[in-house]
Parts: C-alpha cells; structure tokens; sequence
C-alpha cells in the first residue's frame, strides 16, 4: 500500500470519528438549568426531591417558582453576613474591641437565625405543593433534608 493510499484512509477514519463526535454532543447537549454532578449526572437537591415526591409537571412548575423565593432570600441574608463579617474582620486591624466584636457576632447570629427561618418556610412551602398521596413521601423525605442541603462531607486531611 503506498502513502497516498494510506493517509487517505487514516483521513476518512479520522473525518468520520470527527463528525460522530459533533454529532454525539449535539445530541447530548446539556441543560443547564440542571444541576450535574462531577460526571455529567443530573442530580441535586432539586431533582432529587422531585423524583422522591413523584412530582408532576404542575407540581414542578410551582417548585421551580419556590426555588426562585427562596434562593432569592438565601442570596440577600448571605451577602448581609457577608457584609457583617467584613466589619467584624476589619476589626483585627484596630485596638481591640470587645463590645463591638460581640456587637457584629450578635448580629451575625441573627442573620444566621433568619436562614434557618427561611429554609424551614421553603420545606414548608414543598409541602404544601404535595399532594395527600404524597405526604407519606414527604414525611420520608423531611428526615433527609438537612443531609439533603449540606455541604459536600470533605473527607480528612491525609496522613503520611
């Protein structure tokens, strides 16, 4: 077989493999309004919640629309203590001021208290989309909710 004959074939493999792989991302194109995982997955709280209650299309749409209050509430409270722990670091810089610093601790804690006043109104809220023959679904789910919206568990520092 000579070279021209050879890098024709290696060219057509290369071109056809080149036009499978556009097609496969095409048709396997993301949506991102959906949670993934580290390998692609569709997961997260919201899906998972959906699946376990057994949401319909209408249930969906109305948990779509708490989702959006509640990550609304929980963006606002974030940055308030976002701007409570500023004041109480910049602190580090003065004299010491004890009263102040319990002062913007204090503070903190409130904000802290409306978080969980606001996650406790969202779970709420879910319930009252479910329907009466999915309670029991939900009464099963209440007891995963804070594993649920945790922080991924980091594992320990590794020991030499």
């Amino acid at each position: 077989m000579n070279k021209v004959k050879y890098l024709s074939i290696v060219t057509t493999i290369l071109l056809i493999l080149n036009i499978l792989l556009i097609a496969f991302i095409l048709l396997h194109k993301p949506n991102m309004n959906e949670p993934r995982g580290p390998h692609g997955h569709m997961h997260g709280p919201r899906n998972i919640i959906i699946e376990k209650l057994d949401f319909d299309n209408v249930q969906i749409k109305l948990y779509d629309e708490k989702i959006k209050w509640h990550q609304e509430e929980m963006f606002r409270t974030q940055k308030d203590i976002l701007a409570l722990k500023r004041q109480l670091y910049s602190t580090l810089n003065q004299t010491q001021n004890v009263t102040l610093n319990d002062s913007l601790i204090l503070e903190i804690n409130k904000v802290q208290n409306q978080v969980e006043h606001i996650n406790i109104k969202h779970f709420e809220d879910i319930k009252t989309i479910c329907k009466p023959n999915q309670m029991n679904k939900f009464k099963d789910l209440s007891t995963e909710l804070a594993d649920l919206f945790s922080p991924p568990k980091r594992r320990p520092p590794h020991k030499d």
